[in-house]
């Protein structure tokens, strides 16, 4: 499971946050000062650093030059990511001079943020790539949110997303409307009473049209055959 580190001090941010990056998939450490972040670094080891500039106790940019100066915990080449409300041209040349891989202002779409996250640790990670779920030609790699279809890479949006993932981790088994209706309101969707045959008419466009079976009166599966 990818490892990723969280430094941001506004409680309600970093909440909101940490449970939504859970959901996707990842393991979340949430640290709320810049100490507490050099702390972290010390002691485990991340794929990923998400990092906010306004910190107490140390600054963001001065977790930075120390990540990648000091080499703490081999973490100089580990993926910085910073999240800022710091806006201007200057503090974002700024950032990535000292050494950020990427600058994300805020106020940002969770969307948004997860594929700089993937985008990241497709650069920086390539051994994520090797765990994946594969159904038939369909190969999905849960870690790095990545899909493809043959060689193909298929982009799929989070609600489809969070409905195909279950599907293909579970193969053969039913999931009832409801089931995946739950799903979306994870992501706090309106779900209207044809949502769900709306995203699955979306899978099926990308992946075959046969890839997902209704079951009448139940709900959806995938059982081709496993390659």
């Amino acid at each position: 499971m990818i490892k990723l580190l969280f430094v941001e001090d506004d409680p309600m941010i970093g909440e909101s946050t940490q449970i939504l990056l859970q959901h996707e998939g990842f393991s979340v450490d949430w640290v709320r000062s810049g100490l507490a972040a050099m702390d972290a670094l010390a002691r485990h080891d991340y794929q990923l650093v998400l990092l906010d500039l306004g910190l107490p106790e140390l600054e963001g940019m001065e977790v930075l030059r120390r990540i990648r100066n000091d080499s703490i915990n081999s973490d100089s080449q580990v993926a910085v990511l910073i999240i800022t409300a710091r806006d201007t041209l200057k503090d974002r040349v700024r950032g990535l001079n000292q050494g950020a891989d990427d600058y994300l202002v805020k106020p940002y779409d969770f969307e948004e943020l997860i594929a700089r996250i993937h985008a990241l640790l497709r650069r920086t990670s390539p051994a994520a790539l090797q765990d994946y779920y594969q159904i038939g030609g369909i190969r999905l790699y849960p870690t790095t949110h990545r899909l493809f279809k043959g060689e193909q890479e298929i982009e799929l949006s989070n609600k489809e997303w969070a409905i195909l993932e279950p599907m293909m981790m579970h193969p053969h088994q039913i999931f009832s409307k409801s089931h995946l209706e739950q799903k979306l309101y994870d992501w706090q969707s309106d779900v209207s009473s044809n949502t769900i045959e709306v995203y699955i008419h979306h899978l099926r466009q990308k992946l075959g049209k046969d890839f997902i079976r209704t079951v009448r009166g139940i709900g959806y599966c995938i059982d081709q055959p496993s390659d």
